[in-house]
């Protein structure tokens, strides 16, 4: 088993890597599509920003892509370690192909200085009873760090469920003004984003897996923007300002692909602590769906996912109406360790 990173821009090699991937997500989620190939090709080929993306391929001795990696570097917070994510083909499994893309990563994770890991796993419900991730990762020397859970909403969602929801959000968010936009961020907020993405990457739970707090600014917001649109997907915003001071104090993003406008991703939301108490988490989100139902009426699904602590997150999906779709397992590996 041969194990190397390919270069994204080798339209054979990437198409390979990039047919593991479908198979792998269409096994697990065969009705949701997953990454397409201009997104995940779009990761590959960003160089020079905060995170760089590897594709490793595995191939066996006809020279056919039987395994991959996506071989994740954070190269500005977080230095001290890397995070991989291993796909192999139903019919090459427990034959050491999974075995051997790790290794390739420990071997860069070394190279680069660093000690730590860490991988995720999400199992649908259906499945986790015959499950082989936690086996893999155990007998290779990870541990788990934190246990998440992926939750579904059907859309649209049930009116009568979210009228008693809307009624908590006008008494309880008194002071605050909540609205939406279609990202990029409007630039007059450009330091309250940086601000709140800020204090994202330290207040979101991490478990046992403790995360360095990021450095936001201008260049960093305008990279991931870029990044954005070289993936062709669209990002609904939803914040909160207060009154008083003028500044967002909490926000919620929805990612749809440009091709399947069908399935909306949720990604970060965030309640700075000190306005906490005021519902301003369920406003925000609330506010989101009534604006993905205005310009993406198509939209049938909502994707979000919950570490099992966050029970203040957890509660607001609960009342929205998501539903349990899958268990996460994060897993770490520390290699100054011993083995």
């Amino acid at each position: 088993m041969h194990v190397q990173q390919i270069d994204p821009d080798d339209a054979a090699s990437f198409d390979a890597w990039y047919a593991v991937l479908r198979v792998t997500d269409e096994e697990r989620w065969p009705r949701i599509p997953g990454w397409s190939r201009r997104e995940i090709h779009a990761m590959a080929s960003h160089a020079g920003g905060a995170t760089e993306y590897q594709c490793l391929a595995a191939t066996d001795e006809t020279g056919a892509t039987v395994g991959i990696g996506l071989f994740e570097l954070a190269r500005r917070d977080n230095l001290r370690r890397t995070s991989l994510d291993v796909r192999v083909l139903p019919g090459y499994r427990r034959r050491g192909t999974g075995t051997a893309i790790v290794a390739e990563a420990e071997r860069r994770n070394a190279a680069e200085g660093r000690s730590m890991v860490n991988g995720f796993c999400e199992v649908p419900t259906d499945m986790l009873a015959s499950d082989p991730s936690a086996p893999f990762a155990r007998r290779l020397g990870f541990a788990p760090t934190q246990t998440a859970h992926r939750r579904h909403l059907s859309l649209p969602p049930d009116a009568t469920r979210l009228a008693p929801r809307r009624a908590e959000v006008a008494v309880a968010a008194v002071g605050y003004r909540i609205f939406t936009f279609a990202t990029p961020w409007p630039i007059e907020y450009l330091d309250d984003q940086c601000e709140l993405r800020r204090r994202m990457s330290t207040d979101a739970p991490s478990g046992d897996a403790h995360e360095d707090e990021e450095s936001w600014d201008a260049a960093r917001v305008e990279e991931a923007d870029d990044l954005l649109a070289a993936q062709g997907l669209t990002r609904l915003a939803a914040v909160a300002e207060h009154i008083d001071s003028g500044r967002l104090v909490a926000f919620t993003e929805l990612a749809l692909p440009g091709q399947r406008p069908t399935e909306a991703w949720q990604w970060a939301t965030l309640v700075r602590r000190e306005h906490r108490g005021h519902r301003l988490g369920l406003a925000v989100k609330l506010a989101n769906l009534d604006y993905l139902a205005t310009v993406f009426p198509e939209a049938r699904l909502v994707i979000t996912g919950n570490a099992q602590e966050n029970a203040p997150m957890i509660a607001v999906n609960e009342m929205l109406g998501f539903e349990v779709a899958a268990t996460a397992t994060f897993w770490q590996k520390d290699l100054a360790a011993p083995q």
